[in-house]
């Protein structure tokens, strides 16, 4: 049965942050150690509302990271104040502004000598409670938003996407293993996901 104040909701408002989707970043760090002292330059997909870019950022500190940097993008205005943070509202299936923005903060594209060491995707459509049509439209959207990923992930970066499983999903992990290799691409639901949910996550380690 749903219940919306669960165990990962009250644990969410006692440890202060604004979702339980720290929870579920958490478990994949755990898992996979994604975030390291190696990691400069974060790019958040989806960052509403927060929690994750504060596990982030407080994984950063903890590990004694220097002069990194976390850009995240939303449709939605993100209200936070951390270190070396920058939230941007803006659709990021427009290249060209994105494109303008990581210029600003001196992020290249790969091709060019640059690139990013993380990117975290929370990102989903507005679902309609329909799980083949939810799921359905969850890829579409990492779809238009795959080219962030070929353009900015550095060869050896990793990167954690929340998607719905459903149609079309084993299709859309078998191309994540072809253009990022077979063996740096798992699929992991993190305990702190709903159990009725559809939602899981495809990690690149």
């Amino acid at each position: 049965m749903y219940n919306p104040y669960d165990f990962y909701f009250k644990k969410a408002k006692q440890e202060g942050y604004k979702a339980r989707s720290a929870f579920k970043l958490a478990e994949i760090q755990e898992k996979f150690h994604l975030i390291s002292k190696a990691t400069k330059t974060v790019l958040d997909i989806g960052c509403a509302p927060w929690s994750r870019l504060q596990y982030t950022i407080a994984q950063l500190q903890k590990l004694n990271v220097k002069q990194y940097q976390v850009i995240g993008f939303d449709i939605k205005k993100v209200d936070i104040t951390l270190p070396h943070l920058f939230t941007y509202v803006q659709d990021i299936t427009d290249q060209e502004k994105v494109r303008a923005i990581l210029t600003a903060h001196q992020i290249v594209p790969v091709a060019q000598g640059g690139g990013v060491d993380f990117i975290q995707s929370d990102m989903a459509p507005n679902t309609i409670g329909d799980k083949e049509i939810d799921a359905v439209r969850s890829i579409g959207l990492l779809e238009e938003t795959l080219w962030m990923y070929e353009t900015y992930l550095k060869p050896e970066g990793k990167f954690c996407t929340k998607i719905f499983m459903g149609p079309w999903f084993d299709e859309y992990v078998a191309k994540m293993k072809q253009l990022f290799g077979g063996k740096q691409i798992k699929v992991f639901k993190p305990m702190s996901c709903r159990k009725e949910s559809k939602e899981t996550y495809v990690v690149k380690i």
